[in-house]
């Protein structure tokens, strides 16, 4: 896909993987609507980045049907069509299976899982009429992979792996896409703003950059047939999902001695 004038809903657009991919997206000559819950870290985005008039800004929770609604009408309304939806929105939850709060993970669910779906239902339908598009769902690598403490977490992001899988095939023929990026741990503010237990502190623990990130999913979106899913991993990332799928077992017995089995 050409992005030059392309127009972009991206979420969770004030941080992290969502602020990088705004700033590269604008440098491939997209159009914007940034959409964050914080109306002034969207306007720090901006006026940092030099946006100008090619970035509209939507303030709200992607939980609520409204704010996907606002967001579409904004790119209506300012650019005259939308041909990119980027679901990257999301919070983090860690803890136990047995102790996840149901508050924490009701809003994790509402967040991951149905905050992409608000803004698929309100965008693919502008993406088939054009008969050209694609959607972006910022899913992890966790998805596949299994990785204690992180299992309410993980369970939003295998959820939003089976939307997109199920999503590509009902679009099969209308010439709209579906993108599924699985990135490993990367080097931002989530863990801190996850709900739950504090993440653990892990010095000299390699990530993944927010650039790095965004690089590869506008590689991707700039291909003329992107893949189904993306894997952005380090190498260790990329050696623990292989193992994982050779020998689960073992793996999985690994992770109860270095984490801890048990926890009730």
């Amino acid at each position: 896909m050409r992005l030059q004038d392309r127009v972009v809903i991206l979420t969770g657009a004030s941080r992290g993987i969502g602020r990088a991919l705004a700033g590269r997206l604008f440098r491939e000559g997209c159009r914007l609507v940034l959409v964050a819950r914080s109306r002034t870290g969207l306007a720090e985005l901006a006026e940092t980045a030099g946006f100008g008039n090619s970035a509209a800004l939507v303030s709200g929770d992607v939980a609520d049907p409204a704010t996907a609604s606002r967001a579409v009408g904004e790119a209506l309304a300012r650019f005259g069509r939308v041909d990119v939806l980027v679901n990257n929105a999301g919070v983090g939850l860690r803890g136990p299976v047995t102790r996840l709060g149901p508050e924490d993970f009701r809003r994790v669910v509402e967040v991951n899982v149905a905050g992409a779906l608000n803004f698929i239902r309100e965008t693919v339908p502008h993406l088939v009429d054009q008969g050209e598009g694609l959607v972006v769902n910022m899913a992890s690598v966790a998805a596949r992979q299994t990785v204690p403490f992180l299992g309410g977490y993980t369970a939003t992001k295998a959820a939003l792996v089976a939307l997109s899988d199920a999503l590509r095939v009902e679009l099969s023929g209308t010439g709209v896409g579906v993108l599924t990026v699985l990135p490993g741990s990367v080097e931002t503010g989530f863990r801190a703003a996850a709900r739950g237990e504090p993440y653990p502190e892990r010095p000299g623990a390699v990530r993944l950059s927010p650039e790095r990130v965004a690089e590869e999913v506008v590689r991707a979106m700039r291909s003329g047939r992107p893949p189904r899913n993306l894997y952005i991993l380090s190498r260790s990332e990329r050696l623990g999902l292989f193992l994982g799928r050779l020998f689960p077992r073992l793996v999985e017995a690994r992770l109860a001695r270095r984490y801890g089995g048990g926890v009730t």
